[in-house]
């Protein structure tokens, strides 16, 4: 599922136009994997996906738009995996839950964890959409992993999880600004953190 965005750039129809948008991404992800952010200009991004840096224009307005439409892209597929990789879970209690939904987090957005830290960094500077919509279809998907597991009373409001999943976005983004792989230390408190909370809705 796409993230919504209004503003968002559409796909082309045209399936030539399609592979070039993907030649253009697939070159910036490469810079980025390479050299972080700061590599990702419209000149490396042209020479590097084989393109008159004319046509890099018809499709993007700015280096800032390639590197937005590459964030909200992991946002895409954390969407589209989010269910699936829920339900491999086997979790102990709410505790192991917790951690093992973090670890899932990770995993999930490991790929480029420079382009997650400049995410971050640009959704400060509104430069990219907050993500709200993202958050709660995640937290839609792990409140109802928890009551399947019966770690949570039946009765839990959804928006307990809601909150929870506010509370691990937040302390997140500073694990991310702390370190591109996530600072550890952040990441035990927050795990910390959306436990304690849960625990008191706990089964």
């Amino acid at each position: 599922m796409a993230f919504e965005e209004p503003t968002r750039r559409r796909d082309p129809v045209q399936r030539r136009s399609r592979a070039r948008v993907e030649q253009i991404l697939t070159a910036a992800r490469d810079l980025l994997d390479e050299g972080g952010p700061a590599a990702v200009t419209t000149r490396a991004l042209a020479a590097r996906a084989e393109v008159p840096i004319g046509t890099l224009y018809q499709y993007f307005a700015n280096r800032e738009a390639v590197l937005r439409e590459l964030a909200l892209r992991i946002i895409d597929r954390a969407d589209d995996e989010l269910a699936t990789r829920l339900a491999a879970i086997e979790a102990s209690d709410l505790d192991d839950a917790v951690r093992r939904v973090l670890v899932l987090h990770q995993s999930l957005y490991r790929a480029h964890p420079e382009l997650v830290t400049d995410y971050y960094t640009r959704r400060d500077a509104a430069l990219v959409p907050d993500g709200y919509q993202h958050r709660m279809r995640m937290a839609g998907a792990i409140h109802e992993f928890f009551l399947a597991r019966g770690l949570l009373r039946p009765d839990t409001d959804r928006l307990v999880t809601e909150i929870a999943v506010e509370i691990g976005d937040r302390v997140l983004e500073l694990a991310y600004h702390r370190s591109p792989e996530g600072d550890p230390r952040v990441l035990a408190e927050v795990q910390r953190a959306m436990s304690s909370y849960l625990k008191t809705y706990a089964s």
